[in-house]
């Protein structure tokens, strides 16, 4: 339970709606005095958990405050005074939330800061690094679990480094077999380097470069088509616009926590391949290019859509943010859907139909390269045996979808009551169960309970030989784990798949 009082308010940190009402939360935040940060980073950390908080709460307190109003009250100061009484009281939900996102925050930047300093020396070594601080952070750039997420560290040198708050072994594995891939290909598709410590890593910041000839747009392209044949070959998943850097003439996948993935048919839970009709076993499941008419949303498409570079959207809003006229509108805005996943020429982004030709040539080399290598990668020596045993990110749900019922669930109905939060939690995750055999899957739905009782999205992990999810061994889940999938894949390969994918390909590129 919070102890709620006035405070005196950082200039930076007054545009945060209520700020006033949820800066208390924040007293449970402390930053080393030893990290020797600017007090400008400091300032930085915590308006990026104000920001956050303030998300949660601001549906709730601003039906109060219009509650407060309706009642014949016109004093903000006063209502800021009610409201830090009643809080805990009104809406226990909220209360819980904001302390639980507080203290999981503290303890990752405190997480971040400790294990650098036991790193160091693996990162002098291995970025080849001198004399080095960090000097400022950037949070929250990944999907968030019990408060931790990837960030990005400016060193004092000018080095970026990305840091995960997990396992990044898959890294090494993919990188190996790109290496592989380029070998076969005589190409140079871009890796970096990580530094793997079993339960975080250290990642080489890979940095959006612009291009300088239509000659680098022909291998772009080029690479894009090779990229998506490895995508098809591993089974990958979610490799969403914010996972792909167009830098220079490289496209780069940055995040490989679902580059492989088990495959998992049951039609009595609607999965997102099945309720958008995304063919099993085809280039549409990574999300990297998509079809016309699936119901998959453009602005989370790795290579983008043919000159979508922004939508105009209806938004919810603060106008008059710590007043008594504060209010929560609805505006249109525009919003860019493209930005490090396209690459640029000349200031302007250049799609893949302009370069038809390279991105096909570039995907049948590689399609054909894995098809004649059928029997090289099933050998005991296969580049994809770098596989076994990784730690695999399981997509169960697309990520936004969390995002989108965790919104949902900041209603003040629910904020107010664990027995309604609990319930209609359950309804809206239940809704993807179908038929009798609910209770089967029983055990993914209590999880997914778990995590987001806590204001989280739900990760699943697995090994890559593992036909079961999580801690659960008495169902196997999955018809064949990562590497099953990927060797019935190799199986698949063929002329007439081939041409199934060109197919869907050709449809992406005319869209």
């Amino acid at each position: 339970m919070i102890q709620q009082a006035r405070y005196l308010i950082n200039e930076n940190f007054k545009t945060i709606p209520f700020v006033e009402v949820i800066l208390p939360y924040t007293e449970s935040l402390i930053i080393n005095p030893d990290l020797q940060l600017s007090i400008l980073v400091m300032d930085k950390l915590k308006h990026k958990l104000l920001e956050e908080l303030s998300s949660t709460a601001e549906v709730t307190l601003q039906t109060k405050l219009e509650n407060f109003i309706e009642n014949g009250n016109s004093n903000f100061d006063e209502f800021i005074k009610t409201i830090n009484l009643s809080l805990v009281r009104d809406y226990p939900v909220l209360d819980k939330i904001l302390m639980i996102k507080t203290n999981n925050f503290s303890k990752h930047i405190e997480n971040i800061f400790t294990r650098f300093q036991e790193d160091i020396e693996k990162l002098k070594t291995k970025f080849n690094l001198g004399k080095i601080k960090i000097v400022d952070i950037d949070t929250g750039l990944g999907d968030g679990h019990n408060g931790e997420g990837t960030a990005l560290l400016h060193l004092s040198d000018g080095t970026k480094l990305i840091y995960k708050p997990r396992n990044i072994g898959i890294t090494n594995s993919y990188n190996s077999f790109i290496d592989w891939v380029n070998l076969k290909l005589k190409t140079d598709l871009k890796t970096f380097k990580i530094v793997d410590c079993v339960n975080y890593g250290w990642i080489e910041f890979v940095r959006s470069e612009k291009l300088n000839s239509d000659e680098d747009l022909k291998e772009y392209y080029f690479k894009s088509g090779i990229l998506l044949a490895v995508t098809l070959l591993l089974g990958s998943k979610d490799c969403h616009h914010e996972n792909v850097i167009a830098s220079g003439n490289n496209p780069v996948m940055i995040d490989h926590e679902t580059i492989i993935q088990p495959f998992f048919e049951d039609q009595s839970f609607r999965t997102w391949d099945f309720q958008h009709k995304i063919p099993p076993f085809s280039v549409l499941e990574s999300f990297l290019i998509i079809n016309p008419n699936s119901g998959t949303p453009i602005d989370i498409v790795g290579y983008g859509v043919n000159g979508n570079i922004e939508v105009s959207e209806l938004v919810k809003t603060f106008i008059n943010s710590n007043t008594i006229n504060s209010k929560r509108t609805t505006r249109f805005t525009t919003r860019k859907i493209v930005d490090k996943n396209i690459p640029v020429l000349d200031g302007t982004y250049i799609f893949a139909n302009d370069y038809k030709e390279q991105f096909i040539n570039g995907f049948s080399s590689a399609y054909d390269m894995f098809f004649n290598s059928k029997d090289e990668l099933k050998f005991s020596n296969s580049p994809l045996h770098l596989f076994n045993n990784n730690e695999v990110r399981y997509v169960w749900r697309p990520t936004f979808v969390y995002f989108k019922i965790l919104k949902y669930m900041r209603l003040p109905a629910f904020m107010s009551s664990f027995e309604e939060f609990t319930k209609k939690l359950r309804f809206l995750l239940s809704k993807a169960f179908q038929g009798g055999n609910m209770e089967k899957f029983k055990f993914i739905l209590d999880f997914e309970m778990k995590q987001m009782l806590n204001g989280d999205i739900p990760i699943f992990t697995l090994g890559s030989q593992n036909n079961y999810l999580e801690s659960e061994n008495a169902l196997k889940v999955f018809e064949k784990n990562c590497m099953e999938n990927i060797f019935h894949r190799i199986d698949l390969l063929s002329i007439e798949h081939k041409d199934e994918q060109l197919i869907y390909i050709n449809r992406w590129l005319n869209m």
